[in-house]
């Protein structure tokens, strides 16, 4: 038996698709160690807490912790390194209370502007645009309106601004965020300088904010929208092998790090 395991890190739904969406993702994976899902909230008996228990009832010495998050700037993370023991305080409020463990944790980093979330946001665009040079981009994220946080959510939605605008000749590519919330005014900017704008949601899997929140924040706009997120895209499952793996702690079986001159035909 493997003395390494991987904990999945997964926010929750009371939707049991998005759940599902999450665990077929997981179960894409080809490693050679015990792998289970912790959710923060919201999914009953798989809570961070059990997913360690269950590790370390299989024998497991060191976690190696994925957080399947779109940005390091999410106070949930904050909350859940808090929780597993690699900070002696919340930075933010918290309801979660330090987990029991024997085990120790590896800390990897969430999907953030790996070039694995640009092809994902690349193809959904070109499924969307049809003459780039007169169209506009809006990047659409959950942000967050606390110091520090913000900040790495800011420097992450440029970085993934700045790498659509160098594959397309769009006439702007921009970004906003539901905290603080920016979503209406660079909606109005981008429609008013373009013939055609795009909307793409930066989001693990569908839910209120993708299928409800921002198509009501932009309504009367003309725009572009077809709602889809990083699940399902088989190329998050490959990100996860390949930020496990990295960590050298865990081999994979078919792993192999991911080539990003052959992301299109892989997706």
């Amino acid at each position: 038996m493997s003395d390494t395991g991987v904990l999945v890190l997964a926010h929750g739904s009371k939707d049991n698709r998005w759940v599902a969406e999450i665990d077929r993702a997981v179960q894409a994976l080809t490693l050679d160690a015990p792998v289970t899902v912790g959710f923060l909230e919201m999914v009953e008996g798989r809570s961070i807490a059990r997913g360690v228990q269950g590790l370390e009832e299989k024998g497991v010495q060191e976690i190696v912790a994925l957080p399947l998050f779109v940005c390091s700037g999410s106070t949930h993370l904050d909350e859940i390194q808090y929780a597993l023991g690699l900070k002696t305080a919340p930075a933010v409020e918290t309801e979660l209370a330090p987990v029991p463990r024997r085990s120790t944790i590896n800390w990897v980093a969430p999907m953030d502007d790996h070039p694995v979330v640009v092809q994902i946001i690349t193809e959904r665009i070109r499924t969307l645009s049809v003459a780039p040079a007169e169209e506009t981009v809006l990047l659409v994220a959950h942000g967050s309106d606390k110091p520090g946080f913000q900040e790495e959510w800011e420097r992450t939605l440029a970085s993934l601004s700045r790498s659509i605008q160098g594959a397309f000749p769009f006439k702007e590519v921009a970004y906003a965020t539901v905290h603080p919330y920016t979503i209406r005014t660079q909606a109005e900017k981008l429609a008013q300088a373009s013939k055609r704008m795009i909307v793409i949601p930066l989001f693990i899997s569908e839910g209120y904010y993708t299928k409800t929140y921002i198509p009501a924040q932009l309504a009367g706009l003309d725009y572009v929208y077809d709602g889809r997120t990083y699940l399902p895209h088989p190329l998050v499952s490959r990100w996860m092998e390949e930020q496990i793996c990295q960590t050298g702690r865990v081999q994979g079986l078919e792993a192999r790090s991911i080539n990003t001159s052959n992301l299109a035909k892989e997706g």
